[in-house]
């Protein structure tokens, strides 16, 4: 009779440790949530990308968040030591939202940017809207036309690998 309620008290015990370890974790997974969004910036000479953790209240529907994020990314002061990754004088005509993709139409203007500030805009815009959930990609267009590459060829939609970590300098945020 011992010998049976010794083998049940360690069954118990062993469930308990075995149950308080799962629990424990998941304590430990709600308590780590995200302190503020990433929008990203270019420093003063636009060429490295500055991630700045922003008090942006992000909602359940991503075409708000897109555009919360496009409008916090235009907002930037006189005093600070970055600037916007969308260059002055460059208008956003549309963002729209489709699946897991982001398609955001620019202006004229866009195609006048030199081969930096293209892949700064570009790399700023990917990274900081890859941040809302089931956005993976961003395509670019100019005017409503595909937006190509150097050699011609259409783009396509950008993700956060699309980016070489040797082409895309970055800076650790504030």
């Amino acid at each position: 009779m011992k010998k049976k309620i010794s083998i049940i008290f360690l069954c118990c015990l062993c469930f308990t440790l075995i149950f308080g370890g799962c629990r424990s974790k998941k304590k430990e997974n709600n308590s780590s949530e995200k302190k503020g969004t990433a929008v990203y910036y270019t420093n003063e000479n636009g060429t490295r990308l500055i991630p700045v953790n922003k008090d942006v209240k992000l909602k359940d529907d991503a075409q708000d968040n897109v555009e919360s994020l496009l409008d916090e990314m235009k907002k930037v002061s006189k005093d600070e030591e970055y600037r916007s990754v969308i260059p002055e004088g460059i208008v956003i005509n549309s963002a729209e939202v489709n699946n897991n993709i982001v398609m955001i139409d620019f202006s004229t203007g866009y195609s006048k940017l030199d081969n930096n500030e293209d892949l700064i805009c570009q790399a700023g815009i990917v990274y900081t809207l890859t941040q809302i959930d089931d956005i993976s990609y961003v395509s670019f267009s100019v005017s409503g036309k595909t937006m190509l590459d150097t050699d011609g060829k259409a783009i396509g939609a950008l993700g956060r690998d699309s980016f070489v970590f040797g082409e895309l300098p970055m800076e650790d945020g504030e």
